[in-house]
């Protein structure tokens, strides 16, 4: 008795042992180390399950593929979950993140439609219309499917749907099954994605305009149910790489939207910014360094130096410009810029306002020493000069300014010091610190001209232009506008 009961409590001790061992395997290999659960277009089956295989080779990751038509993987979404999503068509992914089931999305593949038919066209099909042909035997995807919601509007829009109905003799849940039916005689004709058709030796595919001039774009997307957001993201860019996964797509006929980032498995990449932006954006870009695996490398200066940098051969991959005059300096290093902010110049002083300096004529009162940037060196100061001079003004307030300095947020601290009576600043400099407001007050301009925009650009020569415009994206998300407008910026975004 006590033999069986010393080895029932051995094996029970085993039986804990393994069970603490299986439910705490992520921990032994650390953080991102588990599957992968991926829901994937059909149509896109063989260059993913190659590169899921390539990324198990390297990573030791492995990822479980769900393929099916790109209208049923969306709406197992919500029931089922999972880490990414990779529908044939860019609408299922903006319905997606409509429905709050998805984040970050990256453009992996463009497709485009056309006619499939046997080797030598034996029916000597050319154009959409031709469908309507007496006889014909067609196969066309059910509108679940990404390729067959495309094509019956398609149709419908051209005026040809009546036409070409009587024909379709079955209707096929995915593109793959509607290639084969081509391919193994059963009818003489579909509508499918390029890309799919070229995998099959016994068919053509035939380009038609209607279908040309509405290429469609394929993403990746991370959704929201992902427990390890970290290890997706990892994976999805590695499906977008150009030398990783995006180069799979391209051997196989599909065809790319651009270039694509270059792979690293931790990139590294440098922002220049506004030194006035650095309270509303640092925090979210350590975020971001988070989520991405990621490094960026923030040099928060004045914009006229961060210019003269870029001049002198510096080449950052963004830049976050205070306004866009600064961007234009340089915007033949970058992709347009997208404004997302809007600050204004106030004149900070001090509390009770002592000196009573209530416009900008006053700051020429005898006596008042006053604070502004060198427009050398920063968009503040820039703005300051342009301002003061179509007011008439910067002569006669030239006799009290005391100091010139590259960055609003010295004039700040001098005027807290109390070595200077006022200063131009932007609202965002005086909110910056909670504590500015205790002593000092703002005294707003109310001038058309007060006002910089803030843009933010990729670069062109970038290796990573998607990781940045996925950065731009998160500084843009509505996540970010409540820091940006308690430091007084106005929101530029819809």
């Amino acid at each position: 008795m006590k033999r069986s009961v010393l080895t029932i409590g051995i094996l029970l001790v085993l039986l804990g042992g393994a069970f603490w061992w299986l439910t705490n395997d992520n921990d032994r290999d650390g953080p991102g180390s588990a599957d992968l659960l991926f829901h994937c277009a059909a149509g896109l089956r063989k260059p993913m399950s190659e590169i899921a295989r390539q990324y198990e080779e390297e990573f030791g990751v492995k990822v479980n593929l769900q393929f099916g038509g790109s209208g049923a993987l969306a709406s197992q979404l919500e029931l089922a979950g999972g880490d990414l999503y990779l529908p044939a068509d860019q609408s299922y992914i903006d319905s997606a993140r409509e429905k709050g089931l998805m984040e970050e999305a990256i453009p992996v593949a463009l497709l485009t439609a056309g006619l499939v038919v046997p080797k030598g066209n034996p029916r000597g099909l050319t154009t959409l219309s031709d469908l309507g042909k007496e006889g014909l035997k067609i196969s066309l995807a059910e509108r679940s499917a990404s390729v067959g919601r495309f094509t019956w509007k398609v149709l419908e829009e051209e005026g040809l749907l009546a036409r070409v109905n009587p024909n379709v003799v079955v209707t096929k849940p995915t593109v793959n099954a509607i290639v084969e039916d081509v391919a193994t005689g059963a009818v003489d004709v579909s509508l499918a994605w390029d890309a799919v058709a070229k995998n099959f030796s016994e068919v053509e595919w035939l380009a038609v305009p209607e279908f040309l001039k509405r290429a469609k774009r394929a993403s990746i997307g991370v959704l929201t149910s992902s427990k390890d957001a970290k290890r997706a993201l990892h994976f999805a860019r590695y499906v977008t790489a150009r030398d990783r996964g995006r180069k799979v797509f391209q051997e196989m006929g599909f065809m790319v939207p651009d270039e694509g980032d270059k792979w690293s498995d931790q990139p590294e990449v440098t922002l220049f910014s506004g030194s006035m932006l650095r309270p509303a954006i640092q925090e979210r870009v350590r975020e971001f360094e988070e989520r991405e695996g990621c490094r960026v490398n923030t040099v928060f200066e004045g914009c006229g130096t961060l210019v003269a940098q870029m001049d002198a051969g510096a080449t950052p991959a963004g830049y976050f410009a205070c306004d866009t005059k600064f961007l234009n300096k340089v915007q033949d290093r970058f992709f347009t810029g997208r404004i997302m902010t809007r600050n204004e110049i106030v004149l900070l002083v001090r509390m009770g306002n002592p000196k009573e300096l209530f416009k900008l004529k006053d700051l020429g009162k005898p006596g008042v020493k006053l604070g502004i940037c060198d427009g050398r060196k920063s968009a503040l100061g820039e703005l300051t000069r342009i301002m003061l001079e179509r007011r008439g003004l910067a002569k006669e307030l030239e006799v009290n300014v005391a100091v010139k300095v590259a960055k609003g947020d010295d004039l700040v601290s001098a005027v807290q010091a109390r070595s200077l009576d006022a200063a131009l600043v932007y609202r965002s400099n005086a909110l910056a610190s909670p504590v500015t407001l205790e002593e000092n007050e703002i005294v707003e301009l109310n001038d058309d001209l007060a006002f910089a925009e803030q843009p933010f650009a990729v670069a062109k020569g970038s290796a990573y232009p998607a990781l940045l415009r996925r950065l731009g994206e998160c500084l843009a998300a509505p996540e970010a506008r409540g820091r940006f407008e308690k430091l007084g910026f106005q929101w530029e975004l819809n």
